[in-house]
């Protein structure tokens, strides 16, 4: 590693760490970060939004090689590096979500999360046609979160948009994220202004958070959103990301299945959770019930 950043960059360091998907060291009092990508990127929008986001953010910058590229590929491997300028265990508000969200910076595109979400229930079901019989819990749980993905597809699908104008998001962002993650140029993603809000909320509950309704309350009272808005915010709440995210950790990266478990037993009150949500909505927007919430015969199987 010490070779790809001598040649590459010109970054002569005597300590390189691993950790998860990325090497790490300090040069000239920084924090630089080496990850290794899979994914495809357009470089030149990324590298562009990245300078632009530098201006008036404390966004990671992106560090070109020595040919000018964000990428950088050695022995069939591909990584970016990044240099950190905020710090890692300072955890994220609201007010840093939006403050992204309300740069300015905006995309025109055509983004349906119905599309992007059925194309994820047939990746997700051909890995599991392949190795269900080694993994029981996720067997046995698998359909109920189909379901509830078809629920927030049907939901989305029955809401008319009322703008395709998107905003930075992140790919995952949650109550325990760090400055950092919000950051982190290889965690922003162009999407609908709620989507940052829907994950945080979605994150609340599993990390044990009693002041969501609090937390809403505050977010709402101070934005002016519309039907839209909050329709989309209650299919992505019904989006079981959460779930998916760790099926891919255990099918793909090699995790424990027994890490899901915390999620499958909690079945019961994620739903009364959404219903609690839905209720606190109904008070300020006109939206339905959600049939399938209010049943009690819940069963991941």
């Amino acid at each position: 590693m010490n070779n790809i950043l001598k040649y590459f960059y010109n970054i002569d360091t005597p300590s390189i760490k691993f950790k998860d998907n990325y090497y790490y060291f300090i040069h000239d009092s920084y924090l630089y970060k080496l990850y290794i990508t899979h994914y495809i990127i357009n470089e030149n929008e990324m590298y562009l939004l990245n300078k632009n986001m530098l201006k008036h953010t404390l966004v990671s910058e992106i560090i070109l090689n020595k040919d000018g590229r964000i990428i950088t590929e050695d022995n069939n491997n591909r990584y970016i590096l990044l240099k950190i300028y905020v710090a890692s265990d300072k955890l994220i508000t609201l007010d840093d979500i939006e403050y992204l969200a309300n740069l300015g910076y905006v995309v025109n595109a055509n983004i349906d999360w119905s599309i992007l979400w059925s194309k994820k229930i047939d990746y997700l079901e051909n890995l599991i046609d392949e190795n269900g019989k080694k993994y029981p819990i996720i067997a046995d749980s698998f359909n109920y979160f189909v379901g509830m993905t078809e629920n927030a597809i049907a939901y989305y699908n029955n809401t008319s948009i009322n703008s395709t104008r998107y905003v930075i998001s992140h790919k995952r962002i949650g109550i325990n994220s760090s400055l950092e993650d919000l950051y982190n140029p290889l965690n922003i993603i162009f999407d609908y202004q709620i989507r940052d809000i829907s994950e945080y909320v979605k994150s609340c509950f599993f990390e044990n958070k009693k002041e969501v309704l609090k937390i809403l309350n505050r977010y709402f009272s101070n934005k002016n959103l519309n039907l839209s808005d909050i329709r989309l915010f209650v299919a992505r709440l019904m989006y079981p990301s959460f779930y998916f995210d760790l099926y891919e950790d255990i099918l793909v990266n090699g995790k424990s299945e027994k890490i899901i478990l915390p999620i499958v037993r909690r079945l019961e009150e994620y739903q009364l959770y959404l219903s609690k949500i839905i209720a606190y909505l109904k008070q300020f927007y006109n939206i339905e019930e959600i049939a399938w919430l209010n049943k009690n015969n819940i069963s991941p199987h």
